[in-house]
């Protein structure tokens, strides 16, 4: 265990030996109010932690043990390269996992004059941003039990480490379960947080038990300016699908590298680029030599539809936006260089707006532009209608997720890259959805699909060929010429756009199609 590191200037050593007398007694404190062995070993851990980075403070030793108590969800668990940021205001401000103002879990309810929850945001060495979501169960209360689309209430408890207890010691999947509410009955560990190794991924689990996850803040952005592409960093993915001319960097071809993406605001959303390019972009973020400062040590992936769907849910609940709708990001500019058909971090300025293509990018690059993240307007379209939400969820881009079907000849076999890698099972990375009908209907029928749990498709929807999800959103489920889910809509859809939202395309480069990317630290 390290000596608290001395502040700048002299200190007495009869001063360091009463902090360290101070903090040992608050330690012995701490550790009295444990009830087990093991609780005692994993707080002694912790504070040893504490100890190694060198923390020289009473208050954030104390507040740090204490964190967990007053927040109830798993901290945080930070990759290489990435560094909490707070807002102060007026901008994210580079902190420690220690400040205890990093983050608050807290209920957003409608009686507020505005919403006080602050998911934990972090940045990464380039500046593209990411949000916490750590692990929760959920229960889905319905408006109409026979009519899936009428909307409902989602109840979300947030969980201990990687068990399905809450922070009281409850197993929260045991069916006398009493929640904060007072009701009985077992909640669902959402899937995204669970080990499917056992059930060959039938709800696209990951492959151990994990306490939490990061999604990208914003959609994928491009990262240099208008037809120049040098200031952006090359990946080591190569274009495989779709000869492109007319895409925000200029001309672009087959067998060309692939830009890094930047997750941040105000900047174009980054599209032509087809599914499989997407899913191996998003696998390379932690390869060396990659601009984020990320190790192997993290996961990097495409977005699956259950971590969307974990997100969706969040955000639902009194934790995000309370029932509340995100508004979409409609803006889409035409009046440039290039078009751009998508920028990151706006919400429209009104519900329910039309595609607004009266912007141009100086306009929206410049700092406070109207509808732009750090607004009010822009807000609305935020998980949490606050800065510290996650944006670009309802209307930008459509955002590919790895989620398909596989029929055996068509649109899957020419696009669908290293999906097709032992197409007979979902992974980790990856769902594959039973059936391969030239029907929605026919797919989103299945009885396997049916039963799937935690991807706001099923369990929000009634049909899979209309407006049937919830709030109205799109609901197209994937069919053999059009294999690929995406979620989202984009800056032209309106009212039918929304975390709810999914539609089915072919895989191709398309001008409405970007992604967003998982990270997972544990």
């Amino acid at each position: 265990m390290k000596i608290l590191k001395e502040e700048k200037g002299s200190i007495t050593l009869f001063v360091l030996m009463a902090m360290l007398f101070f903090v040992m007694y608050l330690v012995g404190m701490y550790m009295l109010s444990t009830s087990s062995e093991s609780s005692l070993t994993r707080e002694t851990a912790r504070i040893k932690e504490i100890y190694e980075q060198g923390v020289n403070n009473i208050d954030d030793v104390y507040n740090t043990l204490e964190r967990k108590n007053k927040t109830q969800v798993n901290a945080p668990k930070l990759a290489s390269g990435m560094t909490p940021v707070k807002w102060n205001e007026t901008e994210f401000i580079k902190t420690t996992k220690y400040d205890t103002q990093w983050y608050a879990y807290e209920d957003t309810s409608l009686d507020k004059q505005e919403n006080t929850s602050r998911w934990a945001n972090a940045e990464t060495e380039d500046g593209s941003m990411w949000v916490w979501i750590p692990r929760y169960a959920y229960k889905i209360n319905y408006n109409n039990l026979s009519d899936k689309s009428a909307g409902g209430t989602i109840d979300v408890v947030f969980l201990k480490d990687d068990t399905n207890k809450d922070f009281r010691g409850n197993d929260v999947t045991s069916a006398n379960y009493v929640d904060e509410k007072g009701n009985i009955g077992a909640y669902i560990v959402h899937p995204a947080f669970k080990d499917g190794t056992k059930n060959n991924f039938a709800n696209g689990e990951w492959d151990k038990e994990i306490t939490g996850f990061w999604m990208a803040k914003f959609e994928a952005g491009y990262a240099g300016t208008v037809g120049d592409a040098s200031s952006a960093q090359d990946s080591n993915v190569t274009i495989t699908v779709n000869n492109q001319t007319t895409n925000y960097y200029g001309t672009r071809n087959l067998g060309d590298k692939i830009k890094y993406p930047v997750f941040k605001a105000s900047r174009p959303s980054m599209n032509y680029i087809g599914i499989s390019d997407s899913y191996d972009l998003c696998r390379s973020l932690t390869q060396s030599g990659n601009p984020y400062g990320f190790n192997d040590k993290a996961d990097s992936h495409l977005t699956k539809n259950s971590e969307w769907g974990a997100v969706a849910y969040l955000t639902h609940s009194k934790y995000g936006i309370n029932g509340q709708e995100v508004r979409i990001n409609n803006v889409y500019v035409t009046n440039n260089e290039s078009t751009i058909w998508g920028v990151t971090g706006y919400g429209a300025l009104a519900d329910n707006a039309n595609q607004d293509k009266s912007r141009n990018l100086a306009t929206l690059t410049a700092e406070n532009a109207a509808g732009s993240w750090t607004t009010v307007n822009g807000q609305t379209a935020s998980s949490t209608k606050n800065i510290y939400g996650i944006y670009d969820l309802s209307g930008g881009l459509w955002e590919w997720t790895a989620g398909y079907i596989a029929p055996t000849s068509g649109a899957y076999i020419t696009y669908g890259g290293k999906l097709k890698e032992n197409n007979t099972n979902s992974n980790k990375y990856k769902s594959k959805y039973e059936g391969i009908a030239s029907t929605n209907m026919g797919n989103y029928n299945q009885t396997t699909n049916q039963s799937r749990k935690g991807e706001a498709i099923w369990e929000t929807s009634s049909n899979g060929d209309g407006l049937s999800s919830w709030r109205n959103d799109y609901a197209f489920f994937v069919y053999s010429d059009a294999p690929f889910l995406v979620r989202g809509g984009d800056s032209s859809n309106g009212s039918g756009a929304g975390v709810f939202a999914f539609s089915r395309v072919d895989g191709s480069c398309n001008v409405y199609m970007g992604f967003r990317v998982v990270l997972i630290t544990d």
